[in-house]
């Protein structure tokens, strides 16, 4: 009886060591930038997503949500220019990008017209974390935040292939803290 315990013993510490290898991707490139955008609609909304990494590739996502699902999710991958990573680097390594502090808030259960950002910039080893859950919560930050978003904006304005990868777990939202909009 001992025998048999101990081998699945052995197997399932097997398993769990092949596992958990593989779920660390060590030549994963780092993450240089997350940007969170969910416009909100009547019937549904659209969320984009785009992560930047150290090597100035991007991962972009699109989707579609109705009722806190998605409804159609598209993928967007490639590799930004020298161009577009020295105009990036040159807005969020500004001094008046680095030194801003927007304290964190928590959501009310119930909010009116909803329009919230996430941002999170590299900074050796920990993140500069920034959340706004509606426009007049960003105005106070508008000329510190405004650049970096006129260059979201003309990055997702690109045509760009459709890519088979999958969906980032970072670009996920958070569902565990439901907000209602009015």
């Amino acid at each position: 009886m001992k025998k048999p315990i101990a081998f699945l013993a052995l197997l399932l510490g097997l398993a769990l060591a092949a596992t958990a290898g593989s779920a660390q991707t060590p030549n994963a490139p780092a993450i240089r930038l997350l940007l969170n955008e969910v416009q909100p609609g009547s019937l549904s909304s659209s969320q984009y997503c785009t992560l930047v990494f150290q090597d100035h590739h991007f991962h972009s996502e699109k989707a579609s949500r109705q009722h806190g699902k998605d409804t159609d999710r598209k993928i967007y991958e490639g590799e930004l220019s020298e161009a577009d990573w020295n105009a990036l680097g040159a807005i969020i390594d500004s001094n008046e990008f680095r030194e801003l502090k927007v304290p964190q808030n928590v959501a009310p259960l119930v909010m009116q017209d909803t329009h919230p950002y996430d941002i999170s910039v590299a900074r050796n080893g920990n993140f500069q974390n920034i959340e706004f859950l509606d426009s007049k919560s960003l105005k106070p930050y508008e000329p510190q935040i405004k650049p970096l978003l006129q260059w979201w904006k003309s990055l997702r304005g690109r045509r760009m292939a459709e890519s088979k990868a999958p969906a980032n777990a970072s670009c996920s939202l958070d569902s565990s803290h439901a907000i209602f909009s009015q």
